[in-house]
């Protein structure tokens, strides 16, 4: 038992660690990295969504009816 908690242990570090490497902005889902020029590149939200990495927003779906203010 002592063994598995240990593992559990390690193995949420290595997520915490692993998180701290991840990159992205309003136009990239994960960046990969940079040119030499400073310039992102990577996966873009629009891709990780067609390929089923994210899962979409039901919000997103709503009519601008739902955006107007009733008074």
């Amino acid at each position: 038992m002592k063994k598995i908690k240990e593992k559990r242990k390690t193995r949420k570090k290595q997520e915490e660690n692993f998180n701290d490497y991840i990159d992205s902005d309003e136009n990239y889902y994960f960046i990969v990295g940079y040119t030499s020029g400073g310039a992102p590149y990577g996966i873009t939200w629009e891709e990780a969504s067609k390929d089923g990495l994210i899962e979409k927003d039901s919000s997103s779906d709503k009519s601008k009816e739902d955006d107007e203010i009733p008074f």
